[in-house]
């Protein structure tokens, strides 16, 4: 048999064509003119936290797909690996904090109407953990499939509410109001829920895999608590405490999301431990 090598598309695999860098180095495309010399930075500093929101969901899935096969030990590796990357986009958004309120000044105008609240993959990650506000849907409105697809998640389980199923079907006691309750709404601290983290806390005996994992939660949760507040001390230093170029109230608003919290009970059962109750 001969080949017709008319039909073939020969290219050589190296680093570049692998990680598709030509095209990736020419997605920063500056709107100041003459090109201001920190929009480049700007630009580049959002890309890459794109690039990281993309890899968090990526790795979401397979930390979601370790609960439903109640695998712990997996799902611990995800967590670790996910909070990890908040770890360093905490660093990189501090780098924002570099540019002086003149530098930024300097082409911010030129962002208008653009805002991060059009974030989706952003807003997918913490709907997908349980910060479910259907606010932000509006910032989708232009984008129906991203708006359908935010809206759809806020009805389905998140990321808390897989685990505790995880756990349940490991014998412990979740209450059954936590097991099916409507997704849509905020999932508040629930005393019995609580008082099962307690004990596994205080007596996990061959469960300690349990414990490793609760407070790797606590750890990615602390490092989104983290990302927001350094989110709004880096802007209240960039440009005080203006409105947002997509028309929000700016720091003010992230002010208000600072605390937000995806594991309750993982927080309160720190009231319980210790004392009588």
């Amino acid at each position: 048999m001969t080949i017709d090598y008319k039909d073939l598309v020969l290219e050589e695999l190296n680093y570049n064509s692998y990680l598709k860098l030509p095209e990736l180095l020419d997605l920063q495309h500056l709107r100041s003119q003459p090109h201001h010399p920190d929009e480049m930075f700007f630009i580049i500093i959002h890309q890459s936290a794109e690039l990281w929101f993309k890899e968090v969901l990526h790795e979401t899935t397979r930390l979601v797909e370790s609960f439903r096969e109640n695998t712990v030990s997996r799902a611990l590796k995800a967590i670790k690996r996910i909070g990890a990357i908040m770890e360093l986009q905490v660093q990189q958004i501090r780098l924002l904090g570099t540019l002086t309120p003149i530098e930024f000044s300097g082409f911010r105008g030129l962002l208008k109407p653009a805002s991060g609240f059009q974030s989706a993959q952003f807003r997918e990650m913490e709907f997908t953990y349980g910060l479910r506000n259907p606010f932000f849907l509006q910032f989708f409105e232009k984008l129906p499939d991203i708006r359908a697809r935010l809206a759809r998640i806020q009805t389905e389980p998140s990321v808390y509410d897989e685990a505790l199923m995880c756990l349940s079907r490991a014998g412990y006691t979740v209450p059954e109001e936590i097991l099916k309750r409507d997704y849509s709404k905020a999932h508040e601290v629930n005393e019995r829920l609580t008082r099962t983290v307690r004990q596994i806390y205080e007596d996990p005996r061959e469960n300690f895999h349990w414990v490793l994992l609760f407070e790797a939660m606590l750890d990615l949760d602390e490092k989104l608590m983290l990302w927001r507040k350094t989110h709004a001390v880096m802007v209240e230093r960039t440009i005080g405490q203006k409105a947002g170029t997509g028309g929000s109230t700016g720091w003010q608003f992230l002010r208000t999301r600072e605390d937000l919290k995806c594991f309750p009970e993982l927080w309160d059962v720190r009231n319980m431990i210790g004392s009588d109750v």
